[in-house]
């Protein structure tokens, strides 16, 4: 159900962005860097990660949209029935586990992040790339989870999968494009 009187014909988060496309084109350029640019965490695992931080949130929209764009980067099923699970999930990587223990203590109690936390992981042998990669997708999601909730946006079934393929296929490049051709 839609906040605001403009967005009651919103589907999706791309809406938001596209209202004020020279608004938003800074964050689509960060959305695309963060989760499709060069990393030492691979695509799924920052989607993984953005999934969990959006189910921590309770975001149930970024929650389906990540979900869908998994599936679409054929995650096993095994994988996405169990991603509700935290640092659970079945079919992911040790490092990958403690990286969602991190960001569940990033989401719900930044302030008491310190340095042993980040030393924990690299304790585990995460690289200190990898944990700053981890860090921008879960303050990222963070945003973007409360973005959304305050817009009241919400999706359907067909949404998700239509941008769940695309995403899995082109990254947030497509968002980028038509935010340019609004601008114009």
């Amino acid at each position: 159900m839609s906040h605001f009187s403009y967005s009651k014909n919103f589907q999706g988060v791309a809406d938001v962005f596209l209202r004020s496309p020279e608004f938003y084109r800074p964050l689509l350029d960060f959305i695309e860097n963060v989760m499709v640019g060069p990393s030492a965490l691979t695509k799924v695992e920052r989607e993984i990660l953005a999934a969990h931080v959006s189910r921590l949130n309770g975001c149930d929209f970024c929650v389906s949209a990540h979900h869908a764009t998994l599936a679409a980067m054929e995650v096993p099923n095994h994988t996405l029935d169990t991603l509700d699970q935290g640092a659970n999930i079945e079919g992911i990587s040790d490092n990958l586990r403690h990286l969602l223990v991190f960001a569940e203590k990033l989401t719900l109690s930044p302030r008491d992040m310190t340095q042993a936390d980040i030393d924990a992981l690299t304790r585990f042998g995460i690289a200190e790339q990898a944990v700053e990669d981890a860090i921008n997708v879960i303050s990222l999601f963070n945003y973007v989870n409360r973005l959304v909730d305050a817009f009241g946006v919400e999706g359907s079934p067909d949404y998700f999968r239509l941008v769940g393929r695309s995403l899995a296929k082109s990254g947030y490049a497509g968002l980028l494009k038509r935010n340019a051709a609004q601008a114009n």
